[in-house]
């Protein structure tokens, strides 16, 4: 398009140019100037009036380029070789279920080009300004200055109990199969697809937006009473993080943890066999443990491999009332 606005500006200039130098005496221009300065004249408010907006859109360039100067230094690439360990072996993954979430995570994330603008971002081509006046403030990426805020926590809907609940009895098969979409809803809530930023390697990673929750799920005919995290990869053992809002990676450092309780230890067993949730029933009350796995849009940050185990989240259901 420069390229289109350049010639386009040569060619006014030199008909303009050429009927002022050639036909003077029949254009009868009024110039407030001496009559034998008119041609000069009026060929310099020409080539001025061709090239303000040249000079306008250099103004906005040098701007928009500082501009992706800060944005750069706010967003640099970072490295999740430390912060994220790779999972530890290979866990058995039922392909057809964990086929059915990555169809999930993908159909229901509201997909924006966060990647798309990241890259662009560190490229070397995104200096290649579109010179043309009034669209380097439409460039100025809003994706980008979304990532730099983060969502609002998401309160646990229950009090924390200090009692655990029995494991109850085996939920039967058909009941466990009406979770999914609560499960399913829950991995789609916190992984965020659409904040993955632009990952050029494991070590280089920018505008990653930290998993979260960004709502509440929600599976009638149960009420959800609490959710938490069972970290496995950051931890030798197990451990279940105990926070007052729905889990964040953001506060795993300064959260409290508890050890795995008796339902979530032997369901874990499960998970890493092939299951994907494991429930039980006691009265009105659900205890619920879904698989958070390697999926496919996952494994270049996290490494390893497809189906791996990396996490669990721990449910308490109860019926509605």
């Amino acid at each position: 398009m420069i390229f289109e606005f350049a010639v386009a500006s040569l060619a006014i200039l030199a008909v303009a140019n050429f009927l002022i130098w050639r036909h003077w005496d029949r254009l009868h221009v009024p110039v407030p100037v001496p009559a034998r300065f008119g041609k000069r004249a009026a060929s310099l408010v020409t080539i001025a009036l061709v090239l303000s907006p040249w000079y306008s859109a250099l103004s906005q360039s040098r701007d928009y380029n500082a501009h992706m100067d800060q944005l750069r230094a706010d967003h640099p690439f970072v490295s999740m070789e430390e912060r994220l360990p790779v999972p530890r072996g290979v866990t058995t993954a039922n392909a057809q279920r964990l086929e059915e979430y990555e169809t999930h995570l993908k159909g229901t994330s509201q997909y924006e080009n966060y990647s798309k603008d990241f890259a662009e971002l560190h490229n070397d081509h995104v200096r290649t300004f579109s010179m043309l006046p009034g669209v380097g403030q439409e460039r100025m990426r809003i994706h980008i200055r979304k990532a730099a805020i983060l969502p609002e926590p998401v309160p646990q809907p229950g009090v924390l109990r200090d009692e655990i609940d029995p494991s109850g009895d085996a939920m039967p098969d058909a009941k466990v199969r009406d979770l999914f979409g609560l499960h399913a809803s829950s991995i789609d809530s916190f992984v965020n697809f659409k904040g993955f930023g632009y990952l050029k390697s494991r070590r280089e990673i920018a505008g990653f937006m930290p998993h979260d929750f960004q709502h509440l799920p929600e599976s009638k005919p149960y009420k959800l009473e609490r959710l938490e995290l069972v970290g496995l990869v950051r931890n030798l053992e197990p451990a279940v993080y105990v926070s007052e809002f729905l889990p964040r990676m953001t506060e795993l450092d300064a959260v409290t943890t508890r050890p795995a309780d008796g339902f979530e230890a032997e369901a874990l067993k499960k998970l890493a066999a092939g299951e994907d949730l494991v429930a039980t029933i006691t009265g009105s009350k659900v205890r619920l443990l879904g698989a958070v796995r390697n999926m496919a849009v996952c494994v270049e940050c996290h490494g390893g491999q497809r189906g791996d185990l990396l996490g669990a989240f721990s449910y308490r259901l109860a019926e509605a009332r």
